[in-house]
């Protein structure tokens, strides 16, 4: 997904986070591109209602913007959302042609923002003419207090003061939190600025009202309005002057007088800096006016995004937290510190989740919680926490009344719990996942497509492994109109290539069978469905091994590509040419299958199946033991395609095929055939777009230079792989092999030796890497300090840090692989050390495990066990 967004999105300044990974796998025939997925729109969609919430409607209204330009086709929901932030950032021209420009039907909340851009406009007539078209009753709940706003305005134009103060009090009433009731109490002291021309007379008079009653209620009011028409002549500092006049006379019994004042310093003479900034951090700090100390820190936080402003707003908030007396706003400014973490250039999730958690502990009935619980789901899914994040979206889900809001957090929830499944692989997750989906589903947000949920609902389903659920949820959605034949093809290939992976070929190919059999199921599917289908169907008898028969449905498939899209019948052309090929070469009838490998390149040049031809070509000459044939075909792919995603690739399995040679010119070659692939990479970024190759070939590179015993330049390698793939899923091979080579290099080297031990020994603690690294690291560390005459502790490691946690542990012991090997070699060494330190039954036992447990070297254990027999005294 190229859609970039704030976690919390609220910092104008604040850098922008990495996309995460994507969501589902690739698949063939479709070059369309995948969409954002649903729980990454949603995140977006929340962040920006947050931003609105808190006071930062311009970072609202990107979020908006990026999300539309990735949805595709306009939606009105989300023109709606975006009207809405420009207005609360006083574009309302912006705002106008946002929604002149908005497709489908003009409901009761499309009149009420296009009342509102007129209201802020000054063109009154087109306010009374949207208002006549707003039915109350079909407005949300968030944009009632909207209504009596703009009817308030409309009042206050027509000269009933008494209707617009109704109007605005009503619309502070009717919002749900203190943050709301604060917006718009801002929104009302910005429409009071809004004067309208000012004429000499006006302003005359209302200086000599200031002054008849100065020092008095009224004669405060005169003062506001004198320099509110001030303000409208354009001359700020006088009108500043005239209220920081007043501020100075007020009685300390007056102190909703002088929030007022300072709130309206502020407002005239910006936040930013100077008379303005300082006004609104006294508002704050010793205010009475709880709306207004929350209006004051939303300006303060608006034009504080970054340099000194702030750095001197976060410490004034981290002042404010810490005061020994409870702030009267104090989960506004926790909720506040806990945003301005996440948005810092490095966040700070410590303490983000701090705050987040301290509001919720001690302001269990706040209005606020389900912001806090946001941040809480935003940090953990950008940390991929997301099994956590799973958790606390539910959280915001239940705090937040129903809306688009919570419908979000339903798909974040849904979202968070299927990336959990794919990082740990646990069916659990995805099975929370499809039922999240569904509920999601029932209850969906507006900005969300309903097919997009409804794929990942299937693909849910197939990745908990309930392939009769998945058959039959994706059968009764194929009826669905939001349900696409993109989508349909997409759930249909995963769950066809995980039949396949869960043995269950056969199975795979009969669905496909009788879709394209029943010509009743056949005529629902669209032409271009179809033709995927018949390929999958030819791709699933290669794979059950029915060679002739998948040259007979390749030729059946050319029939069928009349009438489609040159793109897509050219792609499914060159696959079957592929296809076809294979066939041929299992057939042993090569002659034909090079030839068909030949007029697939002829034919269809462009396509990624001409590309890939010359990847099977090398394939089947390796078999024939054609290595250097091999080799050529894979290099001359990669200097013909060099912006293919395919090059690299082929340049690092010439290299593999090189190595496999075995001899040092053969290593040297696989080394330069990788050295070329990366500089393949260098120049073409996007032939490698998350990094994966480069990490497997440098991986690679690594262990031909130990091959080599150019140990220094390996450990090179192996440090480029700790700097630059810190979180990749195979990093902890790398730090083993790096470890390998400080061993290597330890003889006469303490330095190398104790940066050995230090990785050994990090390793083996390591709990998310595999159980097969962590004893091979374990064996190793205890014989690295057996050799630097150090047995104690050796003996200690071997016992309680590698054979009693995944030996002795029947689970763990379960999950061996290659750490068989490394397991026997521990007991063997650790009984060799025994029998040196004089522990003779210890040694027994530990030999005794290799053959209880059937690893490997049991000959070896036999012949130790053996010779202590032998040489134990007679009785």
């Amino acid at each position: 997904m190229r859609l970039r967004l704030l976690v919390f999105a609220l910092l104008a300044a604040a850098p922008l986070l990495p996309a995460q990974e994507p969501l589902n796998r690739p698949v063939p025939l479709l070059r369309v591109a995948v969409p954002a997925s649903p729980g990454q729109q949603a995140l977006a969609l929340d962040a920006a209602l947050r931003a609105q919430a808190l006071g930062f409607p311009g970072v609202a209204a990107r979020l908006y913007h990026d999300v539309l330009a990735e949805a595709g086709p306009a939606r009105p929901d989300l023109t709606l959302a975006l009207a809405t932030a420009l207005l609360d950032d006083e574009r309302p021209a912006e705002a106008d042609r946002v929604l002149r420009s908005a497709a489908g039907p003009r409901g009761s909340a499309w009149h009420l923002r296009a009342g509102l851009a007129a209201a802020a406009q000054r063109r009154f007539d087109g306010v009374r003419g949207e208002l006549a078209a707003v039915r109350a009753e079909d407005l949300s709940a968030a944009d009632r207090p909207w209504l009596f706003f703009l009817r308030g305005a409309a009042a206050g134009a027509a000269g009933d003061l008494r209707g617009a103060s109704d109007g605005y009090q009503r619309a502070r009433q009717a919002a749900t939190t203190g943050l709301e009731r604060a917006r718009f109490l801002l929104a009302d002291e910005e429409a009071r600025l809004r004067i309208g021309a000012v004429s000499a007379e006006m302003l005359d008079q209302a200086r000599q009202n200031m002054d008849n009653f100065r020092g008095t209620a009224t004669g405060h009011d005169f003062a506001k309005s004198y320099a509110v028409m001030l303000n409208e002549l354009g001359r700020k500092g006088e009108a500043v002057a005239v209220l920081r006049r007043e501020l100075a006379s007020f009685q300390p019994s007056e102190r909703d007088r002088a929030d007022d004042g300072r709130l309206l310093i502020g407002l005239i003479d910006g936040a930013a800096d100077g008379v303005g900034r300082e006004a609104l951090m006294q508002l704050v700090d010793a205010g009475s006016d709880r709306e207004r100390q929350r209006a004051a820190l939303q300006l303060l936080a608006r034009a504080s995004t970054a340099g000194a402003a702030r750095a001197s707003f976060r410490a004034e908030l981290d002042r404010l937290i810490a005061a020994p007396k409870p702030h009267p706003i104090f989960e506004d400014l926790l909720l506040f510190r806990a945003t301005w973490a996440l948005g810092d250039q490095t966040p700070d999730y410590i303490r983000a989740e701090a705050d987040a958690h301290e509001l919720l502990d001690r302001f269990p009935g706040s209005p606020l919680k389900s912001y806090a619980w946001g941040v809480l789901t935003a940090s953990a899914w950008e940390q991929r926490r997301y099994r956590s994040a799973a958790a606390d979206a539910a959280s915001q889900q239940a705090e937040t009344p129903a809306g688009e809001q919570r419908a979000e957090a339903g798909v974040l929830r849904a979202e968070a719990a299927f990336r959990a499944g794919l990082l740990a692989g646990d069916p659990i997750d995805f099975r929370n996942a499809a039922d999240a989906y569904a509920a999601a589903l029932a209850d969906r947000p507006a900005g969300i497509p309903a097919g997009d949920l409804m794929f990942q609902r299937v693909e849910s389903e197939i990745e908990a492994g309930s392939l009769e659920t998945a058959q039959r949820v994706l059968d009764g959605l194929v009826a669905s109109p939001d349900f696409d034949a993109t989508q349909r093809w997409r759930a249909e290939w995963n769950l066809a290539r995980l039949l396949q992976i869960k043995g269950q070929t056969a199975a795979a190919y009969q669905r496909v069978n009788r879709l394209l059999a029943s010509p009743a199921l056949a005529a629902k599917l669209p032409a271009e469905l179809r033709a995927r289908m018949a390929w999958l169907q030819a791709q699933l008898s290669f794979d059950e091994a029915q060679y002739g028969q998948t040259l007979q449905l390749v030729a059946a498939l050319r029939e069928r590509l009349g009438g489609l899209p040159a793109d897509l019948s050219s792609d499914i052309a060159g696959m079957a040419g592929l296809l076809e090929a294979r066939a041929d070469f299992e057939l042993n009838r090569e002659a034909e299958g090079l030839q068909a490998l030949e007029t697939l390149r002829a034919r269809y040049p462009q396509t990624d199946a001409a590309v890939y031809s010359y990847m099977i070509e090398a394939e089947h000459n390796t078999r024939a033991e054609k290595v250097s044939t091999a080799q050529a075909l894979l290099i001359r792919l990669a200097e013909k395609y060099p912006e293919s995603l395919y090059a690299p690739d082929a340049l690092f399995q010439a290299a593999l095929l090189a190595e496999q040679l075995g001899h040092p010119n053969d290593l040297a070659q696989a080394n330069q055939l990788i050295e070329g692939m990366l500089a393949l990479v260098r120049k073409y970024p996007g032939t490698d777009p998350r990094g994966d190759l480069v990490f497997r070939a440098r991986l690679e590179q690594g262990n031909l230079l130990r091959k080599l015993n150019q140990f220094p330049q390996a450990q090179q390698t192996y440090e480029l792989l700790r700097n630059d793939f810190p979180r990749h899923h195979d990093i902890v091979y790398a730090l083993l092999a790096l470890a390998d080579c400080h061993d290597a290099q330890s003889a006469n080297d303490s330095t190398h030796a104790e940066s050995a031990r230090a990785l050994f020994e990090d390793l083996n603690d390591r709990v998310d890497a595999p159980v097969d690294v962590r004893v091979e690291a374990g064996y190793k560390l205890g014989f690295l300090l057996e050799r630097r005459n150090d047995p104690a502790r050796a003996e200690v490691v071997w016992w309680s840090d590698v054979i009693a946690p995944f030996l002795l542990v029947p689970a763990r012991a379960a999950e061996l692989g290659t750490g068989r090997y490394w397991m026997a070699k521990t007991l063997l060494d650790l009984g060799v050390l025994e029998s040196k330190l004089g522990k003779l039954e210890e040694a027994k036992r530990a030999w005794r495990l290799v053959l209880e447990t059937r690893l490997p070297f049991p000959k070896v254990a036999q012949s130790y066990l053996a010779s202590l027999d032998a040489t134990a005294p007679k009785p």
